[in-house]
């Protein structure tokens, strides 16, 4: 008689999911971190933290950044009851990160071509990493 297999608590095809959201909030934080930087060198903003605070128009800001961590460190868990309500709250940030530049401003800005084509690089980055978290969100309900 042959000895029970585990059976395993993710499918195969959430680790690359998983990896994809990791690289996926890894590079948003980099253009974020970018984003600050070029906006405090071409004077959008007078301080770093401006430039990653609530007026930040190449950046998200900071609490958004940390909430983003904190959301892909859940939404690539394997228990369900962490990774499901992560997964949907990392799709609502990308959408948030989106519309928040009609509320706020940030499409209005007065931005050189080179800082307007890094603010829609980094938006699409935001809707990009919330399609992933779709994804796995969709996984993690058919399971």
């Amino acid at each position: 008689m042959s000895a029970p297999t585990a059976t395993p608590t993710a499918t195969p095809a959430a680790r690359p999911l998983s990896s994809a959201l990791v690289a996926g909030v890894g590079l948003l934080l980099a253009m974020d971190v970018a984003g600050a930087i070029i906006s405090l060198s071409a004077g959008l903003s007078p301080t770093l933290l401006d430039a990653l605070g609530p007026q930040a128009r190449l950046s998200a800001p900071i609490p958004m950044m940390i909430a983003q961590v904190l959301l892909v460190v859940g939404a690539t868990r394997r228990r369900r009851g962490v990774a499901v309500p992560a997964s949907a709250l990392l799709v609502v940030a990308g959408v948030l990160a989106f519309l928040s530049g009609f509320y706020d401003g940030g499409y209005a800005a007065d931005l050189t071509a080179g800082q307007r084509v890094f603010q829609i690089a980094l938006v699409t980055a935001h809707l990009g990493v919330g399609v992933l978290a779709g994804f796995r969100l969709v996984g993690l309900l058919r399971r």
